[in-house]
């Protein structure tokens, strides 16, 4: 026997940079209902989520749970929608990634300029985006394809045998684009490490290179990334609760 939906509740929350939304949906069966509560937000090209199910044995203390959420949320700011506009959210954004080319967020060659110290080799312009490179590894967040295909060095970067830097210069040849991210991985990307205001890139200055000539001088070392590891770790909480 399926189960019927008996309640379906969608709200959203305007902010600044993207739209929070809740989708509330109530299934029940002869013995149990079963709550699914969705947590995301809905950004310019994707939409994140955050799967969450409660059971029930009584309807009625079920129907009661999704009666104290609503009323919370409308507490919160968020206004109830009709859920349509989630399913047309989802065909908008499957359209636009059969559209548009990958967004490139770094590239090593950008930093060879007239800036870039003489003095320091080449692999020094790998080192910056490389730790969010290995941030991304640690916590699951490079497209499965990549994962897949580079089990290995993943696994050894895991281990803090390799750095993500020679990763980004081994395997991603020294681009770092939406193809090599997951959704979830490119919406936080989006915010912390864009070109037009890279958060990122000012929180690993700040950790790391307050002291010296540049931030081409941070020394690839597993000590220099824990040490913004925890950052990245912050403004992740942040973005997963709606303020990055």
């Amino acid at each position: 026997m399926e189960y019927e939906i008996e309640l379906e509740h969608f709200l959203t929350k305007s902010g600044e940079k993207s739209k929070q939304y809740i989708h509330l949906r109530l299934e029940r069966l002869s013995y149990q209902s079963i709550l699914h509560i969705v947590k995301g937000r809905m950004l310019e090209r994707i939409r994140t989520n955050r799967d969450s199910i409660e059971q029930y044995t009584n309807f009625e203390e079920a129907q009661a749970r999704v009666t104290g959420l609503i009323k919370q949320l409308l507490k919160e700011g968020f206004t109830p929608q009709d859920v349509k506009i989630l399913q047309d959210a989802d065909i908008k954004y499957a359209n636009l990634r059969t559209r548009e080319k990958a967004y490139v967020y770094d590239k090593a060659k950008w930093h060879y300029n007239d800036d870039y110290p003489k003095i320091l080799l080449p692999f020094q312009a790998y080192v910056h985006t490389g730790m969010f490179v290995t941030w991304l590894i640690i916590n699951n967040l490079l497209f499965y394809k990549i994962a897949d295909e580079y089990q290995e060095s993943i696994h050894l970067v895991k281990q803090g045998k390799m750095s993500g830097a020679r990763f980004f210069e081994k395997h991603l040849d020294g681009s770092l684009s939406s193809n090599d991210l997951s959704e979830e991985g490119n919406a936080f990307a989006r915010q912390y490490l864009n070109k037009d205001d890279n958060v990122y890139l000012t929180d690993y200055i700040d950790c790391l290179a307050g002291s010296l000539p540049s931030e081409y001088h941070v020394q690839d070392s597993l000590e220099n990334y824990k040490k913004v590891e925890l950052i990245i770790d912050e403004r992740y909480y942040k973005f997963k609760n709606f303020n990055i």
